[in-house]
C-alpha cells in the first residue's frame, strides 16, 4: 500500500482525493465521524487573507493566503485540484462592515491598487439584506471570499473515497516503522504502508510521541466560540470592523441553517476573547458586543451559547498562529496541518512534494466499519 491516511477531516479527506485521483493505493483511518472535532467546528470561510491585514499593510499571512479563493472556485467549477462540482457556497461573497465611515487608514488602503480585485465598497443599493434597513449608516465591502458548509463539503469529499475510508481509532502502539515504511496492526489485518500520512488533528500529538518523532511537534490554539440563536430572518457572512483596537477582526459572522431559521456562528476577535472568560461571561459579553456591531437589530430574545474549540497545528514561538499549510516527512511519516481550511489546496501541494510515485495495484479491503459523516456542534445535544 502507498499511504495510510490517519484522520478524516478536511486535511485528510482531501488528501485521499489528490492520492486516488493519482493512482495511489490509501486507506484513511477515522477514530469518529468525518470532520472529527475541528472542520466541522470551522465557520466554513475560504478567505484571501485581508483580515490579516487590518493594520493597514499585506502581511505574511495575508500573502501567503491570497491566491486560495480562486484555488478552490475552480474546484467548485469541477476543474481545480480535487472535483468539488456541483457544490453551492453557503454564501458566494464576505464582507466587511463597519457601523461608522471612519475607518482611518483602512479606507484609502481598501481602495489601493494594490488590493484592486480583492475587495470593493459597495453603494447602499448593493448591500445584503441584513444591511439594507435605514438605520444602518455605515460602510460596507465586499471580498472575494465565500463559505461553505462544512458537511457539505465532507460530503463531497467522501463520495469519491467512500469505499477505502474506516472508522477506527490507531492507538499508538498499533503502528511502528518497518523496512522503509510502517506497519499497521489493525483488528483482522496487518498492513505494509510506505507513507503514514498524519492528518488527526489533536490526535497527532500522541502518535508524534509513540514514533518518537520529536520535530515537529504540535501546538493547540484555543479559542472560544459564540453561537446565537435568533429570529432575525436573514444569514449574514461579514466580518465587524466597528471600533477595532487592533488588526482583526471584532467579530466574524457566519450562517448556518437551524432548523426553520438561522443560527449565527461568531469568532474573530470575540473568540480570542473568550478563552479567559466562562460561557456566561463570554455570553453577556457576546450580547454587548452585538448591540454595539449591529445596533439595528435586537437581540433581546436571542439565545446564546458558546463552544470551546481546539485548534491543532504545527508549534510556533510564543504559540502565535501559523501563516501556512505545513507538511514535513519524517522518515516513513508525513506530518500535516493545513493550519485553516482554506489552505487545504496549498497542504496538498506540499504533501504531493513528499511522495514516492504510486506503485500499481489495488487498495486493500479492510474488515471495518466505514466512517460515516460528524456532526456539527449545534446540532449536538
Amino acid at each position: 500500500m502507498d499511504a495510510a491516511i490517519v484522520g478524516g477531516g478536511i486535511a485528510g479527506l482531501w488528501l485521499a482525493n489528490l492520492l486516488h485521483a493519482r493512482g495511489y493505493r490509501t486507506v484513511v483511518l477515522e477514530a469518529d465521524g468525518i470532520g472529527g472535532s475541528q472542520t466541522l467546528a470551522s465557520q466554513g470561510m475560504i478567505h484571501g487573507g485581508l483580515k490579516y491585514a487590518l493594520s493597514g499593510n499585506l502581511t505574511g499571512a495575508s500573502e501567503a493566503i491570497a491566491g486560495m479563493p480562486e484555488r478552490w472556485r475552480r474546484c467548485l467549477a469541477g476543474g481545480g485540484d480535487v472535483d468539488l462540482g456541483g457544490l453551492e457556497p453557503l454564501s458566494d461573497r464576505y464582507y466587511m462592515f463597519a457601523t461608522s465611515t471612519a475607518l482611518g487608514r483602512l479606507t484609502s488602503f481598501f481602495a489601493s491598487r494594490t488590493l484592486r480585485g480583492r475587495i470593493r465598497r459597495l453603494e447602499p443599493p448593493e448591500y445584503p439584506a441584513a444591511f439594507a434597513d435605514p438605520a444602518f449608516r455605515g460602510v460596507v465591502y465586499e471580498l472575494n471570499d465565500f463559505v461553505l458548509d462544512t458537511p457539505d463539503l465532507l460530503a463531497a469529499l467522501l463520495r469519491p473515497v467512500a469505499d477505502r475510508v474506516y472508522r477506527h481509532r490507531l492507538l499508538p502502539g498499533e503502528v511502528t516503522p518497518a523496512d522503509g515504511g510502517c506497519e499497521l496492526r489493525l483488528p483482522g489485518a496487518r498492513l505494509r504502508a510506505r507513507r503514514l500520512i498524519l492528518t488527526a488533528g489533536a490526535g497527532t500529538g500522541a502518535l508524534l510521541d509513540h514514533l518518537g518523532i520529536a520535530s515537529p511537534r504540535m501546538q493547540l490554539r484555543p479559542l472560544h466560540q459564540v453561537l446565537v440563536r435568533h429570529d432575525y430572518p436573514h444569514p449574514l457572512y461579514a466580518h465587524c470592523l466597528t471600533g477595532i483596537r487592533r488588526p482583526e477582526p471584532r467579530m466574524t459572522i457566519t450562517s448556518h441553517r437551524d432548523g426553520d431559521g438561522w443560527l449565527w456562528y461568531l469568532g474573530g476577535q470575540i473568540a480570542g476573547d473568550g478563552v479567559a472568560m466562562s460561557d456566561a461571561e463570554l455570553a453577556d459579553h457576546a450580547r454587548r458586543e452585538l448591540a454595539a456591531c449591529l445596533p439595528w437589530i435586537s437581540w433581546e430574545r436571542a439565545g446564546i451559547s458558546t463552544l470551546r474549540v481546539d485548534r491543532a497545528e504545527p508549534e510556533q514561538t510564543g504559540g502565535r498562529r501559523p501563516d501556512e499549510a505545513f507538511a514535513a516527512a519524517v522518515g516513513p511519516t508525513v506530518v500535516a496541518w493545513p493550519t485553516k481550511l482554506s489552505l487545504v489546496p496549498d497542504l496538498g501541494d506540499k504533501v504531493l512534494a513528499l511522495l514516492d510515485p504510486p506503485r500499481p495495484g489495488p487498495a486493500p479491503r479492510l474488515e471495518l466499519p466505514r466512517a460515516g459523516l460528524g456532526r456539527v456542534p449545534w446540532s449536538r445535544p
